[in-house]
């Protein structure tokens, strides 16, 4: 996660630092990306923006974005995951040095350039964020909200509700979920808060399209920090289930879990219809030529001696 600044057009646009990825060969990574529009995510990437940054962008209109407040932008940094942080002006960074969960790891400046006339010198700070890990166990049973739809009309007020209060994060709101977990009412600001057995989790390992971890104990609900979508399946675990704001959670049924971006049915029928279509183009094409070639030699002849 970066901090916000209009003077980011000195690079050609706001958006450059989405190519962390690749001037830093993968190792450091970009909350927002070319189709960050696409991510029922995104909305939280925003929210966080406007905690973390003295102008922030808010694209998004009707978020209730929030003022600059490090302390808890940090606290959403973790509860999506997040492992680092970097802040280029002094307010923002004088906030960072008072926060225990931050730990300065590298620093780069100070770069000066001139734009229009106006110049710009900007140092700055990497942080990195502890407790923050991708795959965590969880202390609470998710609960389910009853009738809760996927589309964003129906999920991200009740979402961004929950994501505002860090008073009600000790239990996730979900979509679906198993019959033992509880079911609320579309919103319910204090949801029962089921117990679960502790567990721990380790080797956790993470690919472009994978996720995978070991449990010390199968049936503990399970919290992973990756945008939850309908492609994702689970090996060794029921779900994925989709809970606040954007992630998903998983139940293991083995101490070994993987969860794997699959194919889903629409996109396998995509898919075929598209195949069909390719194969149709080809044969009109093709058979054109192939019935000039079959047509007899002396069938022009015929045509002429007539």
């Amino acid at each position: 996660m970066w901090q916000y600044d209009p003077s980011l057009n000195r690079f050609g646009t706001t958006m450059a630092l989405m190519l962390l990825p690749y001037w830093s060969n993968g190792c450091i990574g970009s909350m927002e990306g070319l189709l960050f529009e696409s991510s029922a995510t995104t909305p939280y990437h925003f929210l966080n923006q406007a905690e973390l940054s003295e102008t922030p962008s808010e694209p998004m209109v009707g978020l209730d974005y929030s003022p600059v407040n490090v302390i808890e932008g940090i606290e959403h940094l973790q509860l999506l995951g997040v492992k680092y942080f970097m802040a280029s002006s002094p307010q923002i960074q004088e906030a960072a040095a008072t926060d225990p969960s931050l730990t300065q790891v590298a620093s780069t400046g100070p770069w000066t350039s001139t734009v229009g006339g106006s110049t710009t010198t900007t140092t700055w700070k990497v942080y990195e964020i502890s407790h923050s890990p991708v795959v965590t166990a969880l202390a609470n049973d998710p609960a389910v909200e009853v009738g809760i739809r996927a589309n964003q009309s129906s999920w991200l007020v009740p979402s961004e509700n929950w994501y505002n209060d860090p008073s009600r994060w000790k239990v996730f709101l979900a979509q679906s979920g198993p019959p033992g977990w509880p079911r609320v009412a579309i919103g319910d600001p204090s949801p029962p808060q089921h117990h679960t057995a502790p567990a721990r989790v380790t080797e956790v390992r993470e690919t472009d399209n994978t996720v995978s971890f070991h449990v010390s104990r199968v049936g503990t609900p399970i919290l992973v920090k990756v945008s939850y979508f309908p492609n994702w399946q689970a090996t060794g675990a029921t779900g994925p289930y989709r809970v606040t704001p954007n992630l998903m959670v998983v139940v293991p049924t083995s101490h070994s879990v993987t969860l794997h971006y699959g194919t889903s049915p629409a996109q396998r029928l995509g898919e075929g219809l598209t195949f069909f279509g390719l194969l149709g183009l080809a044969a009109s094409f093709v058979l054109p030529r192939w019935r000039r070639r079959r047509r007899p030699a002396h069938a022009g002849r015929r045509l002429s001696a007539t």
